[in-house]
Protein backbone atom coordinates (compact mmCIF):
# COMPACT_ATOMS: atom_id res chain seq x y z
CA UNK A 1 0.00 0.00 0.00
CA UNK A 2 1.47 3.31 -1.49
CA UNK A 3 1.55 5.86 1.92
CA UNK A 4 0.95 9.12 1.13
CA UNK A 5 2.54 12.35 2.41
CA UNK A 6 0.60 14.02 5.32
CA UNK A 7 -1.60 16.63 4.70
CA UNK A 8 -3.17 19.24 6.97
CA UNK A 9 -6.35 17.70 6.96
CA UNK A 10 -5.00 14.15 7.42
CA UNK A 11 -2.76 14.91 10.31
CA UNK A 12 -6.06 16.88 11.61
CA UNK A 13 -8.38 13.61 11.10
CA UNK A 14 -5.49 11.73 13.37
CA UNK A 15 -5.11 14.03 15.92
CA UNK A 16 -9.45 14.00 16.22
CA UNK A 17 -8.96 10.47 17.37
CA UNK A 18 -7.65 11.13 20.47
CA UNK A 19 -9.29 14.51 21.40
CA UNK A 20 -11.12 12.45 24.06
CA UNK A 21 -8.21 10.91 25.42
CA UNK A 22 -6.67 14.21 25.42
CA UNK A 23 -9.31 16.06 26.94
CA UNK A 24 -9.24 13.02 29.54
CA UNK A 25 -5.98 14.37 30.41
CA UNK A 26 -7.44 17.86 30.59
CA UNK A 27 -5.87 18.99 27.70
CA UNK A 28 -8.14 20.44 24.75
CA UNK A 29 -7.83 21.53 21.20
CA UNK A 30 -9.31 24.12 19.08
CA UNK A 31 -12.91 21.91 18.61
CA UNK A 32 -12.90 20.84 22.18
CA UNK A 33 -15.13 22.00 25.37
CA UNK A 34 -12.91 23.12 27.72
CA UNK A 35 -14.59 23.44 31.31
CA UNK A 36 -12.31 24.60 33.99
CA UNK A 37 -10.24 26.40 32.54
CA UNK A 38 -9.39 29.57 33.08
CA UNK A 39 -11.93 32.20 30.52
CA UNK A 40 -10.40 34.82 28.93
CA UNK A 41 -11.28 37.43 30.94
CA UNK A 42 -10.35 35.47 33.95
CA UNK A 43 -6.42 35.62 32.14
CA UNK A 44 -6.35 39.20 31.17
CA UNK A 45 -7.47 40.14 34.99
CA UNK A 46 -4.25 37.72 35.90
CA UNK A 47 -2.19 39.95 33.24
CA UNK A 48 -3.24 42.67 34.73
CA UNK A 49 -2.15 41.90 38.05
CA UNK A 50 1.00 40.48 36.96
CA UNK A 51 0.80 37.07 37.06
CA UNK A 52 1.73 34.99 34.58
CA UNK A 53 -0.95 33.24 32.20
CA UNK A 54 -2.52 30.48 34.12
CA UNK A 55 -2.55 28.35 30.85
CA UNK A 56 0.05 26.46 28.79
CA UNK A 57 -0.35 25.98 24.76
CA UNK A 58 1.17 23.24 22.60
CA UNK A 59 1.23 23.82 19.13
CA UNK A 60 1.45 21.30 16.57
CA UNK A 61 2.70 22.66 13.14
CA UNK A 62 3.56 20.68 9.60
CA UNK A 63 6.50 22.21 8.45
CA UNK A 64 7.20 22.46 4.52
CA UNK A 65 9.11 18.95 4.32
CA UNK A 66 6.06 17.60 5.64
CA UNK A 67 7.75 16.86 8.83
CA UNK A 68 5.17 17.54 12.39
CA UNK A 69 7.27 19.92 14.80
CA UNK A 70 5.37 20.99 18.20
CA UNK A 71 6.43 24.09 19.99
CA UNK A 72 5.70 24.42 23.30
CA UNK A 73 3.85 27.12 24.89
CA UNK A 74 6.20 29.97 24.38
CA UNK A 75 6.02 29.65 20.69
CA UNK A 76 2.59 31.42 20.73
CA UNK A 77 3.19 33.16 23.86
CA UNK A 78 1.88 36.75 24.07
CA UNK A 79 -0.63 35.54 20.92
CA UNK A 80 -4.12 37.55 21.96
CA UNK A 81 -7.08 34.82 21.66
CA UNK A 82 -8.92 34.83 18.11
CA UNK A 83 -12.12 36.90 18.77
CA UNK A 84 -15.18 34.94 19.11
CA UNK A 85 -13.89 32.00 18.70
CA UNK A 86 -11.85 29.09 20.92
CA UNK A 87 -9.28 30.75 22.70
CA UNK A 88 -5.74 28.75 21.08
CA UNK A 89 -6.37 30.17 17.74
CA UNK A 90 -4.66 33.11 17.49
CA UNK A 91 -5.24 35.88 14.48
CA UNK A 92 -2.48 38.18 15.10
CA UNK A 93 -0.79 39.59 12.54
CA UNK A 94 2.20 41.35 14.22
CA UNK A 95 2.79 37.79 15.92
CA UNK A 96 5.51 35.61 13.86
CA UNK A 97 4.55 32.52 14.36
CA UNK A 98 7.27 29.31 13.42
CA UNK A 99 7.18 28.33 10.49
CA UNK A 100 4.62 25.73 8.60
CA UNK A 101 1.14 25.24 8.70
CA UNK A 102 -0.79 25.62 12.13
CA UNK A 103 -2.51 22.13 12.64
CA UNK A 104 -3.95 22.73 16.42
CA UNK A 105 -2.96 24.43 19.32
CA UNK A 106 -3.91 22.79 22.44
CA UNK A 107 -4.26 24.35 25.81
CA UNK A 108 -4.01 23.06 29.54
CA UNK A 109 -3.27 23.80 32.89
CA UNK A 110 0.39 22.87 34.83
CA UNK A 111 -0.23 19.93 37.12
CA UNK A 112 0.79 20.51 40.37
CA UNK A 113 4.44 19.91 41.50
CA UNK A 114 3.58 17.25 43.77
CA UNK A 115 1.16 15.71 41.38
CA UNK A 116 3.28 14.48 38.58
CA UNK A 117 2.89 11.49 39.57
CA UNK A 118 -0.79 11.09 39.94
CA UNK A 119 -1.15 12.38 36.59
CA UNK A 120 1.26 9.78 34.96
CA UNK A 121 -1.28 6.93 36.42
CA UNK A 122 -4.27 8.81 34.82
CA UNK A 123 -2.46 8.70 31.77
CA UNK A 124 -1.62 4.71 32.25
CA UNK A 125 -4.73 3.90 33.50
CA UNK A 126 -6.23 6.00 29.97
CA UNK A 127 -3.46 4.05 27.57
CA UNK A 128 -4.72 0.63 29.13
CA UNK A 129 -8.11 0.01 31.04
CA UNK A 130 -7.12 -2.85 32.53
CA UNK A 131 -4.78 -1.10 34.87
CA UNK A 132 -7.94 0.18 36.67
CA UNK A 133 -8.39 -3.39 37.66
CA UNK A 134 -7.05 -5.14 41.14
CA UNK A 135 -5.10 -8.04 38.75
CA UNK A 136 -2.05 -7.71 36.86
CA UNK A 137 -2.01 -11.17 35.48
CA UNK A 138 -4.51 -11.76 32.88
CA UNK A 139 -5.60 -15.24 31.75
CA UNK A 140 -6.37 -15.27 27.66
CA UNK A 141 -8.79 -18.21 26.31
CA UNK A 142 -10.23 -19.59 22.79
CA UNK A 143 -13.36 -17.60 22.57
CA UNK A 144 -16.39 -19.77 21.50
CA UNK A 145 -16.14 -20.35 17.60
CA UNK A 146 -13.06 -19.17 16.60
CA UNK A 147 -14.10 -15.45 17.55
CA UNK A 148 -10.51 -14.10 18.42
CA UNK A 149 -9.34 -14.27 22.56
CA UNK A 150 -11.25 -13.23 25.71
CA UNK A 151 -9.02 -11.83 29.05
CA UNK A 152 -10.15 -12.56 32.09
CA UNK A 153 -8.15 -11.49 35.51
CA UNK A 154 -7.00 -14.06 38.01
CA UNK A 155 -8.69 -13.92 41.18
CA UNK A 156 -5.07 -15.61 42.32
CA UNK A 157 -1.55 -15.98 41.36
CA UNK A 158 -0.93 -19.14 39.22
CA UNK A 159 0.70 -21.61 41.36
CA UNK A 160 1.88 -25.04 40.83
CA UNK A 161 3.72 -26.92 37.59
CA UNK A 162 2.23 -25.95 34.61
CA UNK A 163 3.41 -24.77 31.33
CA UNK A 164 2.93 -21.24 30.69
CA UNK A 165 3.41 -18.56 28.21
CA UNK A 166 3.23 -15.13 29.18
CA UNK A 167 3.02 -11.76 27.45
CA UNK A 168 4.60 -8.73 28.64
CA UNK A 169 3.77 -5.25 26.75
CA UNK A 170 5.62 -2.32 26.13
CA UNK A 171 5.56 1.31 26.75
CA UNK A 172 2.46 3.18 26.16
CA UNK A 173 0.82 -0.08 25.39
CA UNK A 174 -1.50 -3.14 26.22
CA UNK A 175 -1.54 -6.43 25.94
CA UNK A 176 -4.18 -6.10 23.24
CA UNK A 177 -1.83 -4.92 20.73
CA UNK A 178 -0.16 -8.50 20.68
CA UNK A 179 -3.61 -9.85 20.35
CA UNK A 180 -4.74 -7.58 17.33
CA UNK A 181 -1.16 -7.41 15.88
CA UNK A 182 -0.86 -11.35 15.74
CA UNK A 183 -4.63 -11.30 14.37
CA UNK A 184 -3.40 -9.42 11.21
CA UNK A 185 -0.39 -11.87 10.80
CA UNK A 186 -1.18 -14.35 7.59
CA UNK A 187 -0.12 -17.28 10.15
CA UNK A 188 -1.89 -15.52 13.14
CA UNK A 189 -4.61 -18.16 13.23
CA UNK A 190 -1.89 -21.09 13.25
CA UNK A 191 -0.06 -19.78 14.99
CA UNK A 192 -2.96 -19.48 18.10
CA UNK A 193 -4.24 -22.90 17.95
CA UNK A 194 -0.41 -23.99 18.23
CA UNK A 195 -0.57 -22.04 21.24
CA UNK A 196 -3.52 -23.55 23.17
CA UNK A 197 -2.37 -26.45 21.99
CA UNK A 198 0.58 -26.37 24.24
CA UNK A 199 0.56 -24.77 27.24
CA UNK A 200 -1.66 -25.18 30.59
CA UNK A 201 -2.59 -21.32 30.83
CA UNK A 202 -1.55 -18.47 28.65
CA UNK A 203 -1.14 -14.88 30.93
CA UNK A 204 -0.89 -11.44 30.47
CA UNK A 205 0.98 -9.04 32.42
CA UNK A 206 -0.87 -5.61 32.27
CA UNK A 207 1.17 -3.13 34.00
CA UNK A 208 1.86 0.82 34.01
CA UNK A 209 4.64 2.27 31.55
CA UNK A 210 4.99 5.89 32.58
CA UNK A 211 4.29 5.77 36.45
CA UNK A 212 6.78 3.35 37.40
CA UNK A 213 10.16 1.98 36.66
CA UNK A 214 10.07 -1.43 34.62
CA UNK A 215 12.32 -2.54 38.00
CA UNK A 216 8.91 -1.94 39.63
CA UNK A 217 6.98 -4.08 37.04
CA UNK A 218 9.43 -6.46 37.76
CA UNK A 219 9.09 -6.79 41.21
CA UNK A 220 5.05 -6.68 40.95
CA UNK A 221 5.89 -9.25 38.40
CA UNK A 222 7.75 -11.37 40.43
CA UNK A 223 5.59 -11.47 43.06
CA UNK A 224 2.76 -12.78 41.15
CA UNK A 225 4.91 -15.60 39.45
CA UNK A 226 7.05 -16.67 42.58
CA UNK A 227 4.96 -19.86 43.10
CA UNK A 228 4.72 -21.13 39.88
CA UNK A 229 7.03 -24.37 38.60
CA UNK A 230 7.19 -26.10 35.88
CA UNK A 231 8.04 -24.04 32.26
CA UNK A 232 7.56 -20.37 31.56
CA UNK A 233 7.83 -19.19 28.17
CA UNK A 234 7.68 -15.40 27.67
CA UNK A 235 7.18 -13.12 24.97
CA UNK A 236 8.02 -9.43 25.63
CA UNK A 237 7.72 -6.32 23.33
CA UNK A 238 9.92 -3.31 23.85
CA UNK A 239 10.10 -2.02 27.45
CA UNK A 240 8.76 -5.66 27.89
CA UNK A 241 12.30 -6.73 27.45
CA UNK A 242 13.62 -4.83 30.51
CA UNK A 243 10.55 -6.15 32.69
CA UNK A 244 11.16 -9.25 32.00
CA UNK A 245 15.21 -8.96 32.54
CA UNK A 246 14.62 -7.32 35.68
CA UNK A 247 12.13 -10.18 36.77
CA UNK A 248 14.20 -13.27 35.98
CA UNK A 249 17.66 -11.42 36.74
CA UNK A 250 17.08 -9.08 40.07
CA UNK A 251 14.45 -11.32 41.72
CA UNK A 252 14.61 -14.92 40.21
CA UNK A 253 12.15 -17.46 39.63
CA UNK A 254 13.57 -20.55 41.18
CA UNK A 255 10.82 -22.88 40.54
CA UNK A 256 10.69 -22.34 36.28
CA UNK A 257 12.51 -22.81 33.67
CA UNK A 258 12.25 -20.17 31.32
CA UNK A 259 12.61 -18.98 27.71
CA UNK A 260 12.46 -15.57 26.61
CA UNK A 261 11.67 -13.96 23.24
CA UNK A 262 12.78 -9.93 23.52
CA UNK A 263 11.27 -8.43 20.08
CA UNK A 264 12.46 -4.49 19.39
CA UNK A 265 13.25 -4.62 23.15
CA UNK A 266 15.63 -1.66 24.48
CA UNK A 267 18.04 -3.94 26.40
CA UNK A 268 20.79 -1.09 26.21
CA UNK A 269 17.91 1.79 26.42
CA UNK A 270 16.31 4.31 23.44
CA UNK A 271 17.83 7.19 22.21
CA UNK A 272 14.09 7.88 21.72
CA UNK A 273 14.37 8.60 25.39
CA UNK A 274 17.47 9.95 25.70
CA UNK A 275 17.15 13.82 27.45
CA UNK A 276 18.53 16.03 25.22
CA UNK A 277 16.29 14.78 22.08
CA UNK A 278 13.28 14.73 23.98
CA UNK A 279 11.42 17.74 21.74
CA UNK A 280 12.55 15.78 18.61
CA UNK A 281 11.07 12.81 20.34
CA UNK A 282 7.86 14.47 20.54
CA UNK A 283 7.86 15.25 17.20
CA UNK A 284 8.87 11.94 15.81
CA UNK A 285 6.04 10.10 18.11
CA UNK A 286 3.71 12.12 16.13
CA UNK A 287 4.54 11.38 12.79
CA UNK A 288 5.00 7.98 13.63
CA UNK A 289 1.59 7.81 14.65
CA UNK A 290 0.13 9.70 11.54
CA UNK A 291 2.01 7.04 9.54
CA UNK A 292 0.96 4.27 10.87
CA UNK A 293 -2.62 5.37 10.74
CA UNK A 294 -2.54 6.45 6.90
CA UNK A 295 -0.99 3.06 6.33
CA UNK A 296 -4.01 1.70 7.59
CA UNK A 297 -2.32 0.12 11.03
CA UNK A 298 -4.26 -0.82 14.43
CA UNK A 299 -5.84 1.97 16.30
CA UNK A 300 -3.56 -0.04 19.45
CA UNK A 301 -0.56 0.82 17.59
CA UNK A 302 -1.37 4.61 16.55
CA UNK A 303 -3.36 5.71 19.28
CA UNK A 304 -0.85 5.90 21.75
CA UNK A 305 1.58 7.17 20.05
CA UNK A 306 -0.57 10.71 19.16
CA UNK A 307 -1.55 10.63 23.31
CA UNK A 308 2.25 10.48 24.60
CA UNK A 309 3.16 13.69 23.52
CA UNK A 310 0.72 15.37 24.73
CA UNK A 311 1.26 13.76 28.29
CA UNK A 312 4.94 14.32 28.26
CA UNK A 313 4.44 18.39 27.29
CA UNK A 314 1.81 18.89 29.96
CA UNK A 315 4.63 17.07 32.29
CA UNK A 316 7.49 19.14 30.76
CA UNK A 317 6.18 22.46 30.33
CA UNK A 318 4.38 21.88 33.86
CA UNK A 319 7.90 20.53 35.53
CA UNK A 320 10.37 23.14 33.79
CA UNK A 321 7.99 25.93 33.20
CA UNK A 322 9.64 28.72 30.64
CA UNK A 323 12.75 30.14 30.71
CA UNK A 324 13.58 32.85 28.11
CA UNK A 325 10.05 31.83 26.06
CA UNK A 326 11.88 28.36 25.53
CA UNK A 327 10.87 25.26 27.85
CA UNK A 328 13.77 23.43 29.59
CA UNK A 329 12.86 19.65 28.70
CA UNK A 330 16.03 17.83 29.76
CA UNK A 331 14.68 17.69 33.44
CA UNK A 332 11.74 16.15 31.87
CA UNK A 333 12.74 12.69 31.83
CA UNK A 334 14.04 12.09 35.26
CA UNK A 335 10.24 13.38 35.96
CA UNK A 336 8.86 10.53 34.25
CA UNK A 337 10.55 7.10 35.29
CA UNK A 338 9.70 4.24 32.93
CA UNK A 339 11.08 6.66 30.12
CA UNK A 340 13.59 7.55 32.07
CA UNK A 341 14.85 3.50 32.74
CA UNK A 342 14.98 3.19 29.17
CA UNK A 343 17.18 6.12 28.43
CA UNK A 344 20.46 5.68 26.05
CA UNK A 345 23.01 7.42 28.36
CA UNK A 346 26.14 6.13 29.80
CA UNK A 347 24.99 7.10 32.75
CA UNK A 348 22.23 5.97 33.22
CA UNK A 349 21.91 3.96 36.63
CA UNK A 350 19.11 1.63 36.00
CA UNK A 351 20.85 -0.06 33.03
CA UNK A 352 23.99 0.12 34.21
CA UNK A 353 22.28 -1.83 37.45
CA UNK A 354 20.85 -4.30 35.47
CA UNK A 355 23.86 -5.22 33.21
CA UNK A 356 26.25 -5.80 35.96
CA UNK A 357 23.75 -8.79 37.58
CA UNK A 358 24.40 -12.42 36.86
CA UNK A 359 23.19 -14.31 34.22
CA UNK A 360 19.92 -16.05 35.56
CA UNK A 361 20.23 -19.68 35.47
CA UNK A 362 17.67 -21.52 33.28
CA UNK A 363 16.94 -18.83 31.64
CA UNK A 364 17.31 -18.82 27.75
CA UNK A 365 16.77 -15.78 26.01
CA UNK A 366 16.00 -14.48 21.86
CA UNK A 367 15.21 -11.51 20.02
CA UNK A 368 13.56 -10.11 17.22
CA UNK A 369 15.34 -7.26 15.67
CA UNK A 370 14.76 -4.63 12.88
CA UNK A 371 16.32 -1.52 10.68
CA UNK A 372 13.74 -0.02 9.27
CA UNK A 373 14.47 1.98 6.61
CA UNK A 374 10.99 3.07 4.72
CA UNK A 375 10.49 4.57 0.78
CA UNK A 376 7.10 5.46 0.67
CA UNK A 377 6.31 9.06 0.59
CA UNK A 378 4.13 9.27 4.33
CA UNK A 379 7.29 7.74 5.64
CA UNK A 380 9.73 11.07 4.27
CA UNK A 381 9.99 12.63 8.13
CA UNK A 382 11.37 9.55 9.15
CA UNK A 383 14.88 11.01 7.28
CA UNK A 384 14.74 14.49 8.95
CA UNK A 385 14.83 12.23 12.77
CA UNK A 386 17.85 10.90 11.12
CA UNK A 387 19.20 14.50 10.61
CA UNK A 388 19.21 14.74 7.25
CA UNK A 389 18.28 18.28 5.92
CA UNK A 390 15.72 18.58 3.05
CA UNK A 391 15.17 22.37 3.13
CA UNK A 392 17.21 25.36 5.06
CA UNK A 393 15.44 24.21 8.40
CA UNK A 394 17.58 22.53 11.00
CA UNK A 395 16.33 18.64 10.94
CA UNK A 396 16.10 16.84 14.48
CA UNK A 397 18.06 14.04 14.99
CA UNK A 398 16.96 11.48 17.16
CA UNK A 399 18.96 7.95 16.45
CA UNK A 400 22.79 8.15 15.33
CA UNK A 401 22.13 4.81 13.61
CA UNK A 402 19.48 2.10 12.60
CA UNK A 403 16.79 1.27 14.79
CA UNK A 404 12.68 0.52 14.01
CA UNK A 405 11.65 4.11 14.75
CA UNK A 406 11.46 3.55 18.83
CA UNK A 407 14.55 1.55 19.69
CA UNK A 408 18.02 1.73 18.45
CA UNK A 409 18.47 -1.40 16.53
CA UNK A 410 22.18 -2.05 18.51
CA UNK A 411 20.32 -2.08 21.68
CA UNK A 412 17.73 -4.74 21.19
CA UNK A 413 20.92 -7.28 21.68
CA UNK A 414 22.87 -5.31 24.81
CA UNK A 415 23.70 -6.91 27.87
CA UNK A 416 25.83 -9.06 29.32
CA UNK A 417 23.80 -12.48 28.71
CA UNK A 418 23.94 -13.66 25.68
CA UNK A 419 21.10 -14.00 22.92
CA UNK A 420 21.34 -17.55 22.66
CA UNK A 421 18.95 -17.06 18.81
CA UNK A 422 18.23 -13.94 16.96
CA UNK A 423 15.75 -12.97 14.14
CA UNK A 424 16.73 -9.93 12.50
CA UNK A 425 14.96 -8.10 9.82
CA UNK A 426 18.21 -6.53 8.60
CA UNK A 427 17.38 -3.00 6.92
CA UNK A 428 13.75 -3.25 5.12
CA UNK A 429 11.06 -1.06 4.44
CA UNK A 430 8.49 -3.01 6.30
CA UNK A 431 8.78 -3.91 9.97
CA UNK A 432 9.20 -1.24 12.23
CA UNK A 433 8.35 -0.95 16.11
CA UNK A 434 4.90 -1.58 15.94
CA UNK A 435 4.14 -3.86 13.21
CA UNK A 436 6.26 -7.14 14.58
CA UNK A 437 3.84 -9.11 15.39
CA UNK A 438 1.79 -8.68 12.12
CA UNK A 439 5.09 -10.64 10.71
CA UNK A 440 4.55 -14.06 9.40
CA UNK A 441 8.36 -14.69 10.10
CA UNK A 442 8.13 -13.66 13.79
CA UNK A 443 5.31 -16.06 13.95
CA UNK A 444 7.63 -18.93 12.79
CA UNK A 445 10.47 -17.67 14.82
CA UNK A 446 8.69 -17.86 18.01
CA UNK A 447 6.88 -21.05 17.12
CA UNK A 448 10.40 -22.57 16.64
CA UNK A 449 12.41 -21.19 19.73
CA UNK A 450 9.39 -22.15 22.08
CA UNK A 451 8.70 -25.44 20.37
CA UNK A 452 4.72 -24.76 19.66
Amino acid sequence: MTTAAPTLDSVRRALAEVSADAAALDMFGSDAAAPGLPTASQRRRATRRGEPDPLHRASLFLNADGVLEWHLDAALDGAPAKSGGRRGLFNNDDFELPDGELVDVFEFETIGANSVGAFLQRVDERLNPRLTEAARLWRLLPADAGAGLIAVPLDAPPQGAKRRLLLVHGTFSKSQAFLDGISKAPNGAQFWTRVFATYDEVLAFEHPTLAVSPVMNALDLQRELIGIQGTLDIIAHSRGGLVTRWALEAFGLPGASVRAVLVGSPLGGTSLASPPRLKATLGLLSNFGSAVKAAGGLATAYLPLLVAPLAIMKVATSVAGVVAKTPVLDGTIAMIPGLAAQSRISNNPELIRLHRLPAAAQVQYCAITSDFEPTEPGWRFWQWFRGKRFSNAVADKVFPGSNDLVVDTESMSEGPTAIAARHDFGRNAEVHHTNYFEQRETLNFIIKQLGL
